[in-house]
């Protein structure tokens, strides 16, 4: 407000314009000072709205995502509980229906299995044997005519059989393909408590038939083995370990010399396991008993006979 003049002022003196000046200054800084006060207080007011917006959006994006990992949690628990339901045996479980996927049944046999007009199987010494026979052949071909393996035939090759590609040894054997050229290794199961090959869900050694052409998989060899037994007495996976049996331990088996394993005359009743690409061919040609000698079977009589476990080795 305007303060009166002084005693001996008057409205045009120095002092006077001076001090009133000041008065308007004050005046207008103080009404620039209300307006900023309320300008801050609208902001501020508006600050809180968003504030408070902002915290009913948050709480509701904290109950969907509450609700969402309740959600989750739950499938994911049903979903484990569905996988133990599929588990079988603990940690060395699986499903039935990889069961089915690793097995293969054996071929429907032909009827009879055996011609009735069967006499024995025929060698021709000079051109099978090249002039070369001895009391093991003699041995193997006495099996075949009374087990009885009619498709059974013997053909030896030359002693640098084993340098050749496969494909000469395929024209050597006259075969079709060189799938039709297997071979036969014994393994043996390192971790088992089996000391002999008695039972075959759990045998201290597997005879393996395999194709040249195929690779075998150490993992599946081994979940065939395991799957062997019912889920409730299968073994775990640190109980199954197949390693190549020794070279001793495969003549002691066989009753052969070392790399002339044949499945027929064994000297110990092994478990066959049998790659299930084998069931695409008539036949096959395995070792005979001798390190150059071939031994050619069809698969029917393969299975007849042997009996061996059909899997999926690699």
């Amino acid at each position: 407000s305007e303060q009166p003049l002084a005693t001996g002022e008057t409205a045009t003196s120095t002092s006077y314009i001076y001090t009133r000046s000041n008065n308007m200054m004050n005046l207008a800084l103080l009404e620039a000072r209300q307006e900023a006060n309320v300008y801050l207080i609208n902001a501020l007011a508006s600050r809180l709205q968003i504030l408070e917006a902002t915290m009913v959006l948050d709480q509701g994006h904290a109950k969907n995502n509450s609700d969402n990992s309740n959600n989750n949690k739950k499938k994911r628990n049903k979903r484990i509980k569905g996988e133990k339901k599929k588990t079988a045996g603990g940690s060395g479980g699986n499903t039935k229906k990889d069961e089915k996927s690793i097995y293969f049944s054996p071929p429907p046999l032909s009827d009879p299995a055996v011609p009735k007009d069967f006499k024995g199987i025929h060698v021709d010494i000079d051109k099978d044997l090249m002039g070369t026979d001895n009391d093991v052949q003699k041995r193997l071909r006495n099996l075949c005519n009374n087990i009885p393996l009619p498709s059974a035939k013997f053909r030896r090759a030359p002693s640098d059989y084993y340098d050749w590609k496969l494909e000469q040894r395929r024209d050597y054997l006259e075969a079709p393909h060189i799938d039709y050229l297997c071979k036969t290794m014994i393994m043996r199961n390192t971790k088992t408590t089996a000391s002999d090959c008695s039972d075959r869900t759990n045998s201290k050694y597997y005879m393996i038939v395999i194709q040249y052409t195929a690779k075998m998989k150490k993992e599946k060899l081994q979940k065939i083995v395991r799957f062997l037994r019912p889920e409730k007495e299968r073994m775990s996976k640190k109980s199954v370990n197949m390693r190549v049996a020794s070279p001793e331990d495969g003549v002691m088996l066989s009753g052969y010399g070392h790399n002339a394993v044949t499945p027929l005359g064994m000297a110990v009743d092994v478990p066959m396991i049998v790659s299930h690409r084998v069931l695409e061919l008539p036949y096959i040609w395995l070792g005979g008993g001798e390190v150059d000698v071939k031994l050619r079977i069809s698969i029917p009589d393969l299975c007849r006979v042997f009996n061996p476990i059909i899997g999926d080795l690699g």
